[in-house]
């Protein structure tokens, strides 16, 4: 009982002393204002490419529903509509859009030749553009899903007229009204996390890298507390502390900010609705948590001064930004991301393989800065 309540006060004295350091509260505000900033930029217009849409002739009902169908929205294409053409080819002479697609005039009719199997498909469509790049020729696949609407409506109603007689007696409108009264807006993909159902496009692209980015933030913090640590040694602060001792001081310091640091993450990545069930959660808590003491306690021993983290800190930072799976995930790079823990974080909850790699991990960074800090100090007696 009585080593209990040493320790919780060890807990408490370490925490007070932590929070009246000015740099780690303005690492934990750093978290909710990471967050706060990807969530007003998602909110923002964030299209990295403008499209201007104009139709020859508004009443072609295939052209105008095309239109509307771009315009329900692409985070990463933005699309403005121009009443005339000429004021469409202007947006792109001046340089307010990247492309213009203008419909022209029978666009219904030509869609139907097409799905007809016609010889003579004329195109319903021109593009004019500044100068073609990979992002206009992605976008063309908007403008082939929105077609393919039109496309699938005339080859409906081909089958139907070809191939059921009974509904002779039905008019075309009939048959319209019907394709409408269709579901077929639904998702065709869903994505299924640990528990977690989410459709296509509530997904964010730009919202995506925050669980990654705060990652990274709660690893270099593992690694300010290993400074923190040098700093105290270097000043004599735990001196009475004995020397068999110093690697669990060292390793409850870390962990204590490590937990506060954690903790703050989740909560802001609560708050942005990037959280799956409590479990898998849990459980990639945990696992991060002890993947971070491992590499934080290993990085402490191997580079003991206080100066040479310092200088460590912005290369292991943009290291992690490079090669963990944040913003993009190379695959080339996949033994390269094993060696930093948000790998284990990221890659966990969708790969529980991963979380025992995690331990695995862990376990064989903590024990490698055990022995080097035993050879270490031996030699130094």
């Amino acid at each position: 009982m009585q080593h209990r309540n040493k320790g919780f006060l060890w807990v408490v004295l370490l925490t007070k002393r932590l929070y009246k350091k000015w740099t780690f509260l303005l690492l934990l505000a750093l978290i909710p204002a990471l967050v706060l900033g990807y969530g007003l930029v998602d909110k923002g217009d964030a299209g990295v490419l403008t499209i201007a849409l104009s139709c020859q002739d508004w009443e072609d009902e295939a052209a105008a529903e095309m239109v509307e169908i771009l315009q329900r929205g692409s985070q990463l294409i933005r699309f403005q509509v121009y009443p005339t053409e000429d004021a469409a080819e202007d947006a792109v002479k001046s340089a307010q859009a990247d492309a213009a697609w203008i419909f022209l005039e029978g666009t219904r009719e030509r869609l139907e030749a097409f799905a007809h199997g016609f010889s003579n498909r004329d195109a319903f469509i021109r593009v004019v553009e500044r100068e073609e790049s990979v992002s206009t020729v992605l976008a063309r696949e908007k403008l082939s899903a929105a077609a393919f609407t039109q496309v699938g409506k005339a080859l409906y109603l081909q089958y139907l007229r070809a191939k059921v007689p009974a509904l002779d007696g039905v008019s075309q409108d009939e048959f319209l009204e019907y394709f409408r009264q269709v579901n077929l807006n639904g998702q065709l993909f869903t994505f299924d996390s640990q528990g977690q159902e989410a459709t296509a496009q509530e997904a964010s692209y730009l919202t995506a890298p925050v669980r990654g980015l705060l990652a990274v933030v709660v690893v270099l913090s593992g690694l300010a507390g290993a400074m923190y640590h040098q700093q105290d040694k270097a000043a004599g602060t735990f001196a009475r502390v004995p020397e068999n001792r110093g690697f669990l001081l060292e390793m409850g310091c870390q962990l204590l900010i490590l937990t506060n640091v954690l903790v703050v993450a989740e909560a802001a990545l609560a708050l942005t609705g990037d959280t799956r069930s409590f479990w898998p959660e849990a459980g990639a808590f945990v696992v991060f948590l002890f993947t971070c003491l491992g590499f934080s306690m290993l990085l402490s021993t191997l580079l003991s001064h206080r100066n040479a983290m310092a200088v460590a800190l912005p290369v292991i930072a943009v290291a992690m930004l490079g090669v963990c799976p944040i913003f993009f995930d190379l695959g080339f790079l996949g033994r390269f991301q094993l060696l930093f823990p948000p790998t284990y974080f990221l890659r966990g909850l969708y790969q529980p393989q991963y979380l025992l790699w995690g331990l695995l991990y862990g376990s064989v960074t903590l024990l490698s800065a055990f022995a080097l800090g035993k050879i270490v100090g031996n030699r130094k007696n």
